[in-house]
Order: C-alpha cells, then structure tokens, then sequence
C-alpha cells in the first residue's frame, strides 16, 4: 500500500489485508490494516489499540510505535471533535500498509471520515496542534477536504 493508492482511484493496494471489523487484527503476517469506529470519544482507545498490535506485529520498532501512535490518533481524535459537530457521530476509518524503501520500511496511513471540514479559527487558543505535529512526524502528509469527507494521508519511515 502506499499513499498514491490511497489517495488515487485505482486498484487496492496488494498485500494481505487485515479489517479490524471483519478479521483478527493480531494477524502478525498482515501488511495491511482497516479500522473502521463510530467517530466517538470511546472509539479512540480501542483504534489505537488495535494500530498498537498491528505494529507489533509487523516489528515496528518502540520509536515507530510511538510515532504511528501520535499521528494517527491525533488525525482519528480531529474526526471525534471536528467531523461531525452538529450532527451524529459518522465512522472513521484508519487504514495502514507497510513497504520498503531505499532508506528502509514507511508506514502508510490513510484517516478519513465523511464529515465535514472545518477551517482552523483565526484565534484557536491553546488548540490547533495536532496537524503541526504529525507534519513534523511524517515524510509525507496530505489533508484533502471534499463535499463527501476528509482524508489525512501520511508516511512515516520506520526502523
């Protein structure tokens, strides 16, 4: 999988997928994972605990762990408070895939609700972070806004 497939119409990445809603997400053999929650509060905990043992699984180092932890539950806790304000809480899906590169293995991550965005405020006091930090986390983020929802696609290179 990688962050083209994720963000372009063509065909599903190969790999053998894993749906934390389907399949046993401690499959350590699966190069990808699909997480799909109601975009609540209590739906945080167990998204990253299922991202926790995916990367286990696939050997991600403590450091990696750590910093997939942070990017995408920072973009799945954007959908909880921002995606569907006003209205009932829609799913949000997280979906990872691993590959190598030259410099060694990245993790592709793919959070996205069908919400509605909402621009940053002007005076956003002590909030307005998380995108900054999963900037500075990541080789690669995208954020793609659309009238039917919102992808954050990111790429984290992990030992």
């Amino acid at each position: 999988m990688n962050v083209q497939g994720l963000t372009g119409g063509g065909t599903r990445p190969t790999g053998t997928p894993v749906s934390a809603d389907t399949a046993d997400p401690t499959d350590s053999a699966a190069e990808e994972l699909r997480v799909v929650r109601t975009a609540t509060p209590d739906a945080l905990a167990g998204i990253r605990a299922v991202v926790s043992t995916w990367a286990r699984g696939v050997g991600l180092s403590a450091d990696g762990l750590v910093d997939l932890l942070l990017a995408v539950g920072e973009a799945a806790a954007n959908v909880v408070d921002h995606a569907y304000r006003g209205g009932p809480p829609g799913p949000v899906e997280v979906e990872l895939g691993l590959r190598a590169d030259r410099a060694g293995r990245v993790v592709t991550a793919r959070i996205s609700d069908r919400g509605r965005w909402r621009p940053s405020l002007a005076d956003a006091g002590d909030r307005g972070r998380g995108l900054p930090m999963i900037r500075a986390l990541a080789q690669y983020l995208d954020v793609a806004a659309t009238p039917t929802g919102t992808q954050v696609c990111l790429e984290l290179a992990v030992s």
